[in-house]
């Protein structure tokens, strides 16, 4: 039989790390909700989001120091944000290492936008490194508070309106469902050309 509290304990923070170096803030809630249940602790959750936030950042940064501006060129999206990060990077180079984690949208072009810029990178990894641990904390710290509040008004709720949760439960489930087979009898009808006659 598995233990799944110690797998989780095992590869919580593998996960985590994966899931920072790829924007992870939800990885990063979800392994706080398990610091807050005990599963996982709390500092090594920020060591493991701030090691995968940082090496994400540093890879980023590496695209655009190799690839160039011709990588962001080639994507017409990334080419529109690159002018708008561009401009902050050159005025504030410093502040930009620090919030680009929170730049929801931006956050893997402006580190690519930094190596394309050619920014010195001994300048910017130990910027980054402090933005990694800001960041990571932060989330975990704010992830774990919600957790213990969600959970402390799940359990005041639930002894008393356990039967009204469940039964809206069941509609809200209920009315997904209908929605989702309508969508897909439309899309359905809309692509068979015998629905249409």
């Amino acid at each position: 039989m598995f233990d799944w509290a110690e797998l989780l304990q095992q590869y919580g923070y593998f996960t985590v790390m994966i899931g920072a170096f790829f924007e992870g803030e939800t990885v990063v809630v979800l392994g706080a909700y398990a610091v807050q249940q005990h599963i996982l602790s709390y500092w090594l959750l920020i060591f493991a989001a701030m090691f995968g936030g940082f090496v994400g950042d540093q890879f980023y940064y590496y695209i655009g120091s190799k690839f160039g501006y011709g990588f962001i060129k080639k994507r017409p999206k990334l080419a529109e944000k690159f002018d708008r990060a561009s401009s902050l990077i050159d005025r504030y180079p410093i502040l930009m290492i620090l919030i680009m984690r929170f730049a929801w949208g931006l956050r893997t072009l402006i580190p690519m936008s930094f190596g394309v810029k050619k920014y010195p990178l001994i300048r910017y990894t130990p910027v980054n490194l402090l933005a990694s641990f800001i960041w990571a904390w932060l989330v975990v710290t704010l992830g774990v508070q919600l957790s213990h509040w969600f959970e402390n008004i799940w359990q005041s709720l639930l002894p008393q309106y356990h039967d009204l949760i469940i039964s809206g439960a069941v509609i809200v489930c209920l009315i997904v469902i209908v929605g989702l087979l309508h969508a897909f009898y439309r899309s359905k009808k809309r692509h068979d050309p015998s629905a249409k006659n």
